[in-house]
């Protein structure tokens, strides 16, 4: 079953809960003006800070490296052709004036924080990601500790999650283990256990803490997404059940939460 918040309140109950959700437009939505998604990608691949994979199991190292490499210097009608997957984690390298994310505090995270704020939300942690798929590609099948806000703006994305997550893998197993779980190739699931949403330009996606899931990119076109990742997202001073037992296991092993994430 589909979730979409039209409400406040529906916001705050499919937060407590385990499955993603969609954030309908009449609730909240961006509004940004953006370069083509050629031009990000040629901005993103000469900034040294990139994260550009091709996700093949069977490439070595030397092999990775060659591509990436051919990547980043082929003419960038042939680039958006190959088969990336280009992220980048630090986008205040783009906030300077001229730089194609100079207003993005304004449009994006200010609303967005105040968004939540307004619900009655806190938080720790709070902050941009770019995500961009080749035509068809796919991302691994991993989970995120992290609540992450995705937007899609351009091409389209099939977010695959879980009617029940816990089911196929428990929370607690993925919080000692969270990168156990994580594959290029994508495992044999049954296809009525499978949540998916068909993300167009202009659609917000929730996806909860710790649950299991893959992006798939459309066929026809490159596909981007800003996703928004935030840690310790709680309301009235509770967390969601999924954080709960996260920080249940970090106040039992203190070091451990170095590990998830250094700006924590």
């Amino acid at each position: 079953m589909h979730l979409i918040a039209r409400t406040g309140d529906e916001f705050r109950q499919f937060w407590n809960g385990e499955r993603n959700f969609l954030i309908h437009s009449a609730l909240f939505k961006f509004e940004m003006p953006l370069i083509p998604a050629e031009e990000v990608i040629d901005i993103l691949r000469r900034d040294s800070e990139a994260r550009i994979q091709f996700l093949d199991d069977s490439l070595s190292d030397a092999e990775q490296n060659n591509l990436i490499e051919k990547f980043k210097a082929a003419p960038i009608e042939k680039a958006v052709e190959m088969p990336i997957s280009l992220a980048h984690f630090h986008l205040q390298n783009f906030y300077g004036a001229g730089q194609f994310l100079e207003h993005f505090q304004e449009c994006v995270m200010i609303p967005w924080r105040t968004f939540l704020s307004q619900l009655g939300f806190t938080w720790q942690r709070c902050y941009p990601i770019i995500f961009i798929s080749g035509k068809g590609c796919s991302s691994t099948y991993h989970a995120d500790s992290s609540h992450v806000l995705a937007w899609q703006v351009y091409g389209e994305k099939h977010f695959h999650g879980f009617l029940e997550p816990e089911k196929r893998e428990p929370v607690q197993k993925l919080v000692e283990s969270r990168t156990g779980v994580t594959r290029i190739d994508i495992p044999q699931i049954d296809p009525v256990d499978i949540l998916t949403y068909d993300m167009q330009p202009g659609d917000l996606l929730w996806n909860q803490l710790l649950t299991p899931h893959w992006v798939d990119a459309g066929e026809d076109e490159v596909a981007m997404s800003f996703n928004i990742s935030h840690g310790g997202v709680a309301y009235r001073g509770e967390f969601c059940p999924n954080e709960q037992v996260l920080r249940q296991y970090w106040e039992k092993n203190p070091k451990s939460a170095w590990l998830v994430d250094v700006r924590y």
